[in-house]
């Protein structure tokens, strides 16, 4: 039974990959509407997915939902979503919040003043391969965690959105909170430590960063633009399992304690790897063709509106939204100021060199 008219903000990849597609394979939603302040592109959407009402103007096309998923470009989510919120209609939000500061802080006062419902998309949390993650960490099968690493490789060639370069610390700005928030579910509230990026013509190539956690957990994000494929892996080391999420094929390998290393051991590792990929990609590889490897947005958008209709706890809320943002503003700004910091250094360095 259908309980809430959605419309989608933004036509554009994400939208017609993941939203639209699990909107409309969600029975309790009903997809009425598509908003894109380029109306060619929402009509092409609309065309693609057979919807109905196609708008270019924002405040038109809220009047036809209760929920709306915002799906455009970072810099106008503060903008778009504030507008939902004091207009009534509930707002799913894809990652980062906002791209400044005070806009973010305007969405959590929003949230906060308005009876509409802010919601973030941090999907990745509820693919598969996490959940299952999840229920073995939660089971104590991994035993204490020690140690997480979010690891990313991008190829130029991924087909990358032309606004990216507009962002602060390019494509970083845009993909880590993806990372963050995985992160962050096993260690607690990341605080960044050390940071080092590597700069080729005048662009960010890539950049590490090591994060304390809430526990004696430690994490290390590691992400590199100009790779000559793009992959993303979650690996979560405890005392008694490796788990290793491959994030783009949503699947889960996972690896038990050694007694010996022996070279029998190491095959044993070895044939279990190569079971696990195989059984793993079939089944992702199945999703794939059927269209429906939504990367967890499924599951996400139907906590949301559980949330949403019986007034509970939202999956991700703009708090956490929020949380995950901060964060990647520390490690910007812990960048920065190690910049600062060895300008100095060299200055100084020159200043005392004889004549």
């Amino acid at each position: 039974m259908t309980e809430f008219t959605i419309g989608v903000a933004g036509c554009g990849a994400i939208a017609t990959e993941r939203h639209i597609p699990a909107i409309q394979a969600n029975k309790r939603t009903d997809l009425v509407s598509v908003y894109d302040h380029k109306y060619p592109n929402a009509e092409r959407a609309a065309s693609k997915f057979e919807i109905n009402d196609i708008y270019d103007d924002f405040d038109s096309f809220l009047d036809t939902v209760d929920v709306v998923t915002i799906a455009t470009p970072p810099f106008t989510h503060a903008e778009l979503s504030i507008a939902a919120l004091e207009a009534g209609t509930h707002v799913l939000c894809e990652k980062p919040m906002a791209v400044d500061r005070a806009a973010a802080e305007r969405m959590l006062d929003a949230a906060d003043r308005c009876d509409a419902r802010l919601g973030l998309v941090h999907n990745f949390l509820f693919s598969k391969s996490m959940l299952k993650a999840r229920r073995m960490v939660e089971r104590g099968d991994v035993g204490t965690i020690q140690y997480v690493k979010g690891f990313q490789l991008s190829s130029p060639a991924r087909g990358l959105p032309s606004w990216y370069t507009e962002l602060p610390y390019d494509l970083f700005f845009d993909e880590s909170p993806h990372l963050l928030y995985l992160m962050e579910h096993f260690i607690g509230t990341p605080q960044p430590r050390h940071v080092k990026p590597q700069f080729a013509d005048g662009r960010l190539r890539s950049l590490t960063a090591t994060l304390d956690g809430e526990t004696d957990a430690v994490g290390q994000l590691t992400m590199h633009f100009d790779a000559p494929l793009s992959e993303w892996y979650l690996i979560v080391v405890g005392d008694r399992k490796v788990l290793i999420v491959d994030v783009f094929r949503d699947v889960l390998y996972q690896f038990g304690r050694e007694t010996s290393h022996s070279a029998l051991e190491v095959l044993e590792v070895s044939l279990s790897a190569v079971s696990q990929i195989l059984l793993g990609v079939a089944k992702s590889g199945t999703r794939l063709v059927r269209d429906d490897l939504y990367f967890g947005f499924d599951e996400l958008l139907d906590r949301y509106v559980e949330a949403v209709r019986w007034d509970g706890d939202l999956p991700v809320s703009a708090t956490d939204g929020h949380r995950i943002f901060e964060t990647t503003y520390e490690i910007i700004e812990l960048e920065e100021r190690r910049f600062k910091e060895e300008e100095i250094g060299e200055r100084e360095v020159a200043d005392r060199k004889p004549g």
